[in-house]
């Protein structure tokens, strides 16, 4: 057998060996999260970049809660994306983020606005969603609940 022969020979069975493992994987369902602490992880998103960054961090958000349903997360939204907590804003896909962001609250996702962004913008209050609370500054936010122990995550 020539040298030629040997590599499509070993090529083919590495991709047999790779296909039946991922025939293996597709059947066995998603892998579990393992729980470092028996305590709950408490997480914080920063969302202030844009409506796209805002709809990836609300996807990612709902993929961590399907592996780990009693993590602790609170969304703090400020700058350029805060329009994402307001009554009527859309996702990329032309979907209401009041869909999404009521679905996470209903699983214990907490969201906060910054009243400094809201005022600069000259954002009543009352168009935020129903399910955000008001916070004095986002970036003052951010950093008390890290100093409290929370991890800090910026999709």
């Amino acid at each position: 057998m020539n040298p030629r022969d040997r590599i499509r020979l070993l090529g083919a069975g590495l991709i047999g060996l790779g296909g039946a493992q991922l025939a293996q994987a597709e059947t066995q369902g998603p892998v579990a999260a393992q729980q470092i602490s028996s305590e709950p992880w408490k997480v914080a998103f920063q969302i202030s970049d844009s409506l796209e960054q805002a709809y990836e961090g609300m996807i990612n958000i709902q993929y961590v809660l399907e592996l780990d349903p009693k993590m602790q997360i609170i969304v703090v939204g400020y700058g350029k994306a805060i329009h994402f907590l307001l009554n009527g804003a859309k996702t990329p896909q032309g979907a209401l983020f009041s869909g999404m962001i009521g679905d996470l609250a209903n699983q214990g996702v907490q969201f906060k606005a910054c009243n400094n962004t809201l005022t600069f913008l000259k954002i009543p209050q009352s168009e935020l969603v129903l399910e955000a609370t008001v916070v004095p500054a986002g970036v003052y936010e951010l950093v008390k609940l890290q100093s409290e122990g929370w991890y800090y995550i910026k999709p």
